[in-house]
């Protein structure tokens, strides 16, 4: 497929990024980006002079030759010029006008154009995308280490390479998305058995929730400080009926409890729990030991927010999770659904409809394996603004890796008291935040744990 509107001969320049700062020295130039900084020595005035006037410029090589040339620059200047600008590729914006301009993200963002055969195709990535960021409509993907800035004369090209663009309607834009790994050669990217398995959104958050693969800012940055209060550890509890639960003696717990190691390796998935259905108090010893709250603090100098202590860790001790159940049985508690205040340690009953919590124990039993209707789904949620406050780049990861030791912690408790836990690999938040009167980019559903009471010998030391 040919590629409509893409200019014949595209003019490439190249310069460095805006933020890059040049400093000169005695025979030296120090030239610091986010990445580090980059020394080069022994360059002769005249050249000196050019690579200083590169950050947030663009030049044609053939034109810094040029003005080489006219500054009286000799064959070894120019061949240094050149030499020194390969070396500095990392930190080169490279611009295809008008369609396309590459900005180096990361500290190995090389963008070497490959030599492609004029008859060959090339498609975009399966994992590319566009999206706005700021005023500019930008073209990433997981793979790349550049972020490319489009024009309106950029679309029709992209749209050319959803299925196949012939490299000679635009080689010099086309060999360069091959070059930042946005775009391949026939069919590289679907024989390459690394990427198959991967999915679009899972790479792309794979890329996106650590460092090394863009330039955006990553970590607690408390980006929201002076915009935005921080949310209480408290979350204010809904209003509605309260059941308060029983809270154990935590050192009978130590001194009945099984030890550790038979604990740890006794653990397992019990998708069947036994046919009598947990008590209400057996299931405030679990919520208490597993996720009850132990202690509060202020906001303090450096952690300018409210943190809590709690028997698993959490990020930055801010705990963004909050706990639903939907019962079906348990012995002493009607069945619905109720919110856990881990605070006063009781549930408190929601007005959720029938229809969706027993559509939402129905799923859970489907996803355990149809085998059985859960006696007590546990629902994990996140308030997503306590977590992004303080974190750029990484907040929804760290509340995944918060669910996971949460799982762990349910897992251990429900082991050590004899009882049968189960975690679930999925669940529908949209449904969640309906039974539960939620707002589903506000608070909604990260994981889900089913609870019962262990047949003989199926769970426990």
């Amino acid at each position: 497929m040919s590629a409509p509107s893409a200019p014949a001969s595209p003019h490439v320049r190249i310069g460095m990024r805006e933020d890059a700062v040049v400093t000169p020295g005695d025979g030296t130039l120090t030239i610091t980006n986010p990445f580090g900084a980059v020394t080069v020595r022994g360059l002769p005035p005249r050249v000196a002079s050019l690579l200083r006037e590169l950050p947030g410029t663009l030049a044609g090589k053939d034109d810094l030759v040029a003005r080489l040339v006219a500054a009286g620059g000799t064959d070894q200047e120019i061949a240094l010029l050149l030499v020194t600008l390969d070396r500095l590729n990392p930190i080169l914006v490279h611009a295809v006008d008008p369609l396309l301009r590459f900005v180096p993200v990361a500290r190995d963002a090389v963008l070497r154009p490959p030599a492609l055969d004029q008859g060959e195709t090339v498609r975009l990535s399966r994992f590319a995308l566009v999206r706005r960021s700021g005023g500019e409509l930008v073209l990433e993907s997981p793979l790349s280490r550049h972020r490319v800035t489009l024009t309106g004369d950029a679309m029709p090209l992209l749209a050319a390479l959803g299925r196949a663009v012939m490299v000679k309607e635009a080689p010099e834009a086309l060999s360069r998305l091959v070059a930042a790994g946005l775009a391949y050669p026939g069919d590289a990217e679907e024989a390459d058995p690394a990427l198959r398995t991967w999915d679009f959104h899972d790479l792309l958050f794979h890329g996106r929730s650590r460092s090394g693969r863009h330039d955006e800012p990553f970590g607690g940055t408390f980006r929201f400080l002076r915009e935005l209060p921080p949310e209480p550890a408290r979350k204010p509890a809904p209003t509605g009926p309260a059941v308060h639960l029983y809270r154990p003696s935590l050192e009978d717990v130590t001194a009945t409890d099984p030890p550790f190691t038979t604990v740890l390796e006794s653990r397992r998935s019990v998708r069947e729990p036994a046919a009598a259905p947990p008590t209400i108090r057996r299931l405030g010893e679990l919520l208490y030991r597993a996720a009850g709250v132990r202690r509060v603090s202020g906001p303090a100098s450096g952690v300018p927010y409210e943190t809590s202590g709690r028997p698993y860790p959490g990020g930055g001790a801010m705990h963004e999770l909050e706990l639903y159940l939907v019962v079906g049985r348990c012995a002493g508690l009607d069945p619905g659904a109720y919110y856990y205040d881990p605070f006063a340690h009781r549930l408190i009953a929601l007005p959720a409809g029938a229809r969706d919590a027993d559509a939402m124990l129905a799923q859970a039993g489907a996803a355990a394996g149809g085998l059985v209707r859960p006696d007590v789904l546990i629902t994990i949620t996140a308030r997503f603004r306590r977590m992004a406050w303080k974190y750029s780049g990484m907040a929804y990861a760290t509340t995944l890796k918060n669910v996971g030791v949460l799982y762990q912690t349910l897992y251990l408790v429900a082991t050590a008291m004899g009882m049968a836990p189960c975690a679930l690999g999925g669940g529908d938040a949209d449904l969640a935040a309906r039974a539960f009167g939620l707002d589903w980019a506000t608070e909604s559903s990260v994981g889900e744990f089913l609870i019962g009471e262990a047949p003989h010998g199926t769970a426990g030391p």
